[in-house]
């Protein structure tokens, strides 16, 4: 019976390591500089570590797939792979999707938490979003 525990818990770490979406544009908004933007894009990638150190499991960068939102079993085990390099590498595969390299209002944000695990568990969040201008 605790095997099959630990195997939820694991699962359940795993189902909230990776979420990318490109949201084409689909309004009359425009940019500071009066243009219409193709899509938004956001990626989101998790690691969780064991005391803070012993990496458990990680989102992986998004770089495959036929539908705009990606937000499934995406991870690795045992590494820590959720970096701002990483999730550059889900922008250029995003940008490659919607044929353009041109992006605006680029934010990436890190931040880990540790609080909802009683300090055993640490999760390291990265977050990367831009809106995605035409060429």
């Amino acid at each position: 019976m605790k095997k099959f525990a630990y195997a939820i818990a694991l699962l359940a770490f795993a189902g909230c390591s990776s979420y990318s979406e490109i949201a084409r544009w689909d309004g009359v908004s425009k940019t500071n500089d009066g243009e219409t933007p193709l899509a938004s894009f956001v990626t989101q990638n998790f690691s969780y570590q064991l005391f803070g150190c012993i990496p458990l499991c990680t989102g992986l960068p998004w770089t495959e797939g036929k539908d705009d939102i990606c937000d499934e079993y995406n991870v690795s085990w045992f590494s820590d792979q959720a970096t701002v390099d990483n999730n550059m590498v889900s922008l250029r595969y995003a940008l490659n999707r919607v044929g353009s390299k041109r992006i605006a209002q680029l934010r990436t944000t890190e931040k880990d938490d540790s609080d909802w695990s009683l300090y055993l568990v640490n999760r390291h969040e990265v977050r990367t979003s831009c809106i995605i201008l035409p060429e």
